[in-house]
Order: C-alpha cells, then structure tokens, then sequence
C-alpha cells in the first residue's frame, strides 16, 4: 500500500508491505550518485545475509537509545564526512526508532541537510519514521536536540517485523494503541478485540496502516508541532520522563502515560469518562507493567516532565489529556496539582 502525504509542496510516499525494500530503494537511490547506508548494527546482523545483503559496507549505528548520545551522534557524521558525502548525496537509515531520529538528525546536520530515506524495521517506527522529527538526547531529557527534516520516502517492509522479539513488539504496539485513541472508539475497540488473546503481526497489520494514516492527519495539519500535532503526544510526557528515569523500552513506558492520562483526564473531567479498570486489565494481560506505576516517585518525575519541549511556562507542564477517545486536548497543569494527580493514580492501583 501506498500512503502520500498531502501538504502544499515536497510530498513524499510512506510504503507499506512485505517484500519490498530492494525494489523500492532502487526507485530512489537510482537518482543519485552516492548513497551512504547507516543500520541499526543489531538490525544489519539479523539481515546481512538476507533482506539487507545487496547492501555493501553500511555504516553501522549504536543499538537503539545509545545511537542518541552525542559520543554515537559525532562519530556518525565523521564516519560520513569521512566517506565524503557531499550535499547531491542520499542516506538511507535501517533500524528502528532510535536509527531513525538520529539518522534523521545527521541528515538534517551534515552540510545544512542531504536527502535522506527511512527504512523503519520495528512496530514502534511506524510512527517515528513519518513526520520529519529528528532528535537526539541530551543528558537533560530525550529529544531534546533535533530539527524537523522531511524524508523524501519511507519504506516500510513489514517482513523485518517477523524476526522482532515480543518486548519490541510490545513496545511498538504502544503506539498502535496511542493512534487508535487519537482516531475513535471504534478504531480502539476492534483493536481491542482483535489482540485479546495477544499481539500478532498479521492480526495488527490493519491497525498499522490506520496509525500511519492518523499519524499523518496530524503531521500535515501541524507539521512543526504548534498545534494539534501535539496531541500525538498522548502519553508521552510522563512516559518519557519513565522511560529515561528506569531506562524502560520506548512504547512501553508511554503505554504507562497513556494509561496515567486517562487516569489524569478523569480526574482534570470530574467525572469517570474512561473505565480505567477495562484499561487496566487489557494493558496487563498484553504484559505491560502498569503496576509499575505505583513505584514511581512524582516529584522526581515532575523534575523531568519541566524539561519537555511542550512547555511554556516555568511553572506548569504541557499535557495531553482526553475528553473521550478521539478528542485529545492540550493543557497546562500546575506542577502542585500534577503532583496530587500522580500520587492518586499510584494509590488507585
């Protein structure tokens, strides 16, 4: 399937399906005369004799989150201007979230930005590879260090995602979750319904085809996130500030903060308009560790959430919360307040 995105000018094609990739990265490296390769060095592992063999001397990146440290980031761009990449160049970027933003972001660096294609290989980077966000961390918080640099394509074979561990798939599976609560309640009701029993690939296909199209409502509307784009945020505030303070899997800990801004928007409503226990036992039963949250300590994790790039006041953290499914909402919380709310979630669980 293809998906093209419809903004004003410099459009590109998110492709969706099994056995794709080599064809359709020739459609795009056959206009340029040097392309620089960069894989996730897990990623290369797994497929060099495989899915990635026609590739010749990739550079290899750091395994996920490392990649995003300044000591991984510089000598990814000495290697590439070391190989003499020049502006009319193209980097193509295999791994998953973590490979994407910093590739992404070396592109957007390296001499003022080159042409870059994502090929996103887990669950969770069916996301992160549609947007043009880039980022890498900072020792202040994640993401923190980046610049918005579309790709010119995305080409997303879902063969990779047969060989990815169940804690990958669990965590990409929360961004699944955040794109069907963003959409409606149908959308979060078939999904329900249909992993139950657990997640499978060719059961959650529908669904990612759907988060991509949702994803993209967003990014076209808002592409430089002042506005709605925002709310793709939902659950990411507090599930950032889990997933750097216990150094948790990425979609896990926002699969955390989702079910905490549910728990937030019930309270922020006065009244009960999401059944937190429904939510609870489905996020358990897939093997998130909600119970986690009764560990975590509020003030450590309002030191981190001041750090987030939503915020616009010193005194208040930027925040997503739900009206119902389907309308999210940003908002402001006294840091006091937010404090109570996360103390009466870990007493509620």
């Amino acid at each position: 399937m293809k998906i093209t995105t419809q903004y004003k000018d410099g459009n590109y094609a998110i492709d969706v399906s099994r056995g794709i990739l080599e064809d359709k990265l020739t459609d795009y490296t056959s206009s340029y005369n040097q392309v620089f390769y960069l894989a996730d060095k897990n990623v290369y592992r797994l497929h060099k004799n495989g899915k990635l063999s026609f590739i010749e001397d990739p550079i290899l990146m750091e395994q996920g989150e490392a990649s995003k440290y300044f000591d991984a980031f510089s000598n990814l761009l000495e290697s590439l201007l070391e190989k003499g990449i020049q502006r009319n160049c193209l980097i193509v970027i295999i791994g998953g979230g973590a490979a994407g933003d910093a590739g992404g972001f070396a592109a957007a660096s390296i001499l003022r930005g080159v042409d870059y294609i994502h090929v996103p290989t887990t669950l969770l980077a069916h996301d992160s590879s549609i947007g043009g966000k880039t980022a890498i961390n900072s020792r202040h918080g994640k993401n923190l260090i980046g610049a918005f640099h579309r790709p010119k394509g995305v080409v997303y074979d879902l063969d990779f995602l047969d060989s990815l561990p169940d804690s990958e798939m669990l965590s990409g599976f929360g961004e699944v979750i955040k794109h069907a609560m963003l959409r409606d309640q149908e959308t979060v009701d078939a999904l329900m319904m249909a992993t139950k029993d657990g997640i499978d690939v060719n059961t959650v296909e529908p669904f990612i085809i759907k988060g991509i199209e949702t994803k993209m409502d967003y990014v076209i509307k808002d592409e430089n996130e002042s506005g709605v784009r925002k709310h793709l945020n939902l659950g990411h505030t507090l599930g950032h500030a889990i997933e750097y303070r216990y150094k948790m899997p990425h979609g896990i800990a926002v699969t955390l903060g989702i079910y905490a801004a549910l728990h937030i928007s019930n309270a922020l409503n006065q009244e009960q308009t999401f059944d937190l226990k429904r939510y609870y036992g489905y996020f358990k039963g897939l093997g998130y560790p909600v119970e986690e949250l009764k560990t975590i300590d509020a003030e450590d994790m309002i030191s981190l959430m001041t750090k987030d790039k939503k915020n616009q006041n010193t005194d208040r953290i930027g925040y997503i919360v739900m009206d119902s499914i389907g309308e999210a909402r940003f908002t402001e919380i006294d840091q006091k307040l937010l404090i109570k709310l996360i103390k009466n979630l870990k007493e509620s669980l």
